[in-house]
């Protein structure tokens, strides 16, 4: 067992609450745990077992490859590492813990691309923009001997013909930066110019593919933004009604969590314009849904999973009507109340989003001063969770998949 107390009794802790619900997702942090206190084999046993039963839980893949890469097994790191890759491309961790492998394995061009997908994602991460610079530099000592032996070839060549053609030397860095000068001016011409000759120069440079493909789509939004009517149409003022911003959903949200110090005469004139509202907006889905105790116990069971991703404090399960089905809250956060307003944000957004013909809503995060906010529908209902200032966003969306799974199998 591990030297560290705290460490150790957090182990027992999670093997008791695995022997006791087998098939939970619990195996994960415990796994995480024997990894910290240097157990690598058990770590491994832990994390094949649990795959076995959830074979595409992700985190449970990321925590094997981190295992794998702290044994110096980096085979088998990234063999786990790139399943995780084909189904959660925008993964910046593992795009990073890829890079970083293939960069000690010399695959060079490996880590180029893998650092370029983290850039793409991210452009200011300053390390990895060193990485990089690390992985283009031993890439091109690599290839020099054959770019040398081309450019003899060229050069014989041209001599043959009477003269010699050299390729203008470009700037990458400069490049780049006067790129993002045009495409701030919305001079998009310029700036799809140069990125082209960016491409001309490295093809497969995604971060360049990632910036003109942006390039592309703010000149087409401003192309289609001239051919609007300067002239608003009612209709078009009724929908601008219905949409909400960030700003608004943090009000209510502020307002929800401090519920306590809410003036007791506006409350109930607010829940009443607020039934009216939903009354008057959609008619035909007033109706009252119930869920059986073991359905509710069950999800709450689900819900104590998110309890163990690190910066998750809280979550909880609600109907469309804003009735909450199960809830892990800390004694601070007032379920009823906030269940009463996120019922009528899911809606309102979902106006907003349909209005916008951005299809279906998926998922609504919200950064605020200490943390994140996330809300995402569930079949007939809304998972919610709440985030303080260490939240890795990434790992949260990981997990999120299996949850929404399990929670669907509950209400199925």
């Amino acid at each position: 067992m591990p030297g560290d107390p705290a460490l150790s009794a957090e182990i027992e802790e999670l093997k008791k609450k695995l022997s006791q619900n087998p098939d939970s997702l619990i195996f994960v942090p415990l796994a995480d745990a024997y990894r910290k206190a240097g157990l690598y084999d058990e770590a491994i046993e832990v994390c094949k077992k649990g795959l076995e039963k959830h074979p595409t839980y992700t985190s449970a893949r990321v925590v094997l490859g981190r295992v794998y890469i702290e044994k110096n097994k980096f085979d088998e790191a990234i063999q786990e590492l790139k399943k995780v890759e084909s189904v959660d491309s925008d993964n910046i961790m593992v795009h990073t813990m890829l890079g970083n492998m293939y960069l000690k394995k010399k695959m060079y061009a490996e880590a180029v691309e893998q650092f370029q997908r983290v850039l793409s994602l991210n452009p200011e991460d300053i390390e990895i923009q060193e990485k990089l610079k690390e992985a283009l530099s031993a890439k091109q000592e690599i290839t020099k001997p054959v770019e040398k032996e081309e450019k003899k070839e060229q050069i014989n060549s041209s001599e043959k013909q009477g003269k010699i053609v050299e390729k203008p030397q470009i700037d990458i860095q400069k490049s780049l930066k006067a790129a993002e000068l045009y495409t701030k001016k919305e001079d998009f011409e310029k700036a799809i110019e140069v990125y082209k000759e960016l491409l001309d120069l490295d093809p497969e440079n995604i971060v360049v593919q990632q910036r003109l493909r942006e390039v592309y789509d703010l000149q087409d939004k401003k192309l289609r933004k001239a051919k609007e009517k300067p002239e608003i149409k009612e209709e078009e003022k009724i929908i601008s009604s219905d949409k909400i911003t960030t700003e608004d959903i943090l009000d209510v949200m502020k307002e929800a969590v401090e519920s306590d110090r809410v003036d007791e005469e506006e409350k109930p004139r607010k829940e009443e314009q607020l039934q009216a509202e939903l009354k008057s907006e959609k008619p035909q889905e007033t109706k009252h849904i119930t869920l059986s105790k073991d359905k509710a116990e069950a999800i709450e069971k689900v819900l104590n999973v998110l309890k163990e991703v690190e910066g998750v404090i809280g979550s909880f399960f609600l109907l469309r009507d804003g009735s909450i089905i199960a809830s892990v809250l800390p004694p601070s956060v007032n379920a009823n109340e906030i269940g009463k307003h996120i019922a009528s944000i899911v809606e309102k957004t979902e106006k907003s989003v349909q209005n916008m013909n951005q299809g279906k809503l998926n998922q609504v995060v919200i950064s605020s001063e200490s943390g994140q906010l996330l809300f995402t529908e569930v079949m007939t209902g809304v998972l919610f969770m709440i985030g303080n200032e260490a939240i890795n966003v990434g790992k949260m969306r990981l997990i999120l998949k299996d949850i929404i799974d399990d929670i669907k199998k509950v209400l199925s």
